[in-house]
């Protein structure tokens, strides 16, 4: 992981942005797509996991913009 705050900021950043894109499409999927309904569920699950992750990158994310 980068050591420096500048750099830490910038992988968080672009990690957010890319599982915010990965949440967007599963439900584009899920809406749009002809799915099962297990498919339905395993995607819904990822992205249960997928909000934690967001909301887990937010805070550290505001960490280091107190810095």
């Amino acid at each position: 992981m980068a050591k420096d705050p500048k750099s830490r900021r910038k992988v968080l950043k672009e990690q957010l942005e890319n599982t915010i894109e990965r949440l967007d499409e599963a439900q584009e999927t899920m809406v749009h797509d002809n799915i099962s309904d297990e498919e339905k569920e395993a995607i819904a699950r990822k992205n249960r996991h997928r909000e934690e992750q967001i909301a887990g990158l937010k805070s550290e994310l505001a960490e280091y913009e107190d810095d």
